[in-house]
C-alpha cells in the first residue's frame, strides 16, 4: 500500500464509476468483474455487497420513475461507504480497483488524433481517423456551389 493511498477518495471515485455504468445500463457488463474484486471478503460477503449495488441499479434505472440527483447522491454515499469500509480492511486490493477504473483523461491526452469544434453553429464538422476525400468535386455544406467563370 502506498503512502498516498485514501480508502474514501478511492471508493468515492470506484462508486462514481460503477453508478455511471448503472445509468447507462452497464451495470451487468462490469458485475461480474467487481464481484471478482470483492472475493477477498468471502464469498457470501461478496454476495451481499453485490446486492446492495444491484438494489442501486433497480433504483437507478426504473423506468417509470428515474432517480433525482438526491436519490443519486444519497446512494453514491451509501456504496462509499460500503468499498471504503472494504477497501481498509484489505488495503491490498486498492490497486485493483485503481486498474478497474477507467483511466484518467488526462493521462491519454495526447495519444491520437483529438478534434476541437468550437463556436461552430450552423456548421458541419467531421471526424475521420484517415483521409477525408471529397475527390474532384469538393465538400459544400449548406452553401450554394461556387459558380466557374464569374
Amino acid at each position: 500500500m502506498d503512502a498516498a493511498f485514501d480508502a474514501t477518495a478511492l471508493a468515492s471515485q470506484g462508486v462514481t464509476a460503477l453508478i455511471g455504468e448503472m445509468v447507462r445500463g452497464g451495470w451487468e457488463a462490469v458485475r461480474g468483474t467487481f464481484g471478482r474484486f470483492l472475493r477477498r471478503d468471502g464469498q457470501d460477503a461478496a454476495d451481499r455487497q453485490l446486492a446492495l449495488f444491484d438494489e442501486a441499479e433497480q433504483i437507478l434505472t426504473r423506468a417509470d420513475e428515474p432517480a433525482d440527483d438526491q436519490t443519486r447522491l444519497h446512494l453514491e454515499r451509501r456504496l462509499a461507504l460500503q468499498l471504503a469500509a472494504y477497501l481498509d480492511r484489505f488495503p491490498d486490493m486498492a490497486e485493483e480497483l485503481r486498474a478497474l477504473l477507467p483511466k484518467d483523461e488526462t493521462e491519454t491526452a495526447g495519444q491520437g488524433p483529438a478534434l476541437s469544434a468550437q463556436h461552430n453553429t450552423h456548421s458541419q464538422v467531421v471526424q475521420a481517423l484517415g483521409s477525408v476525400n471529397a475527390g474532384t468535386g469538393g465538400i459544400n455544406y449548406g452553401v450554394p456551389p461556387r459558380q466557374s467563370g464569374a
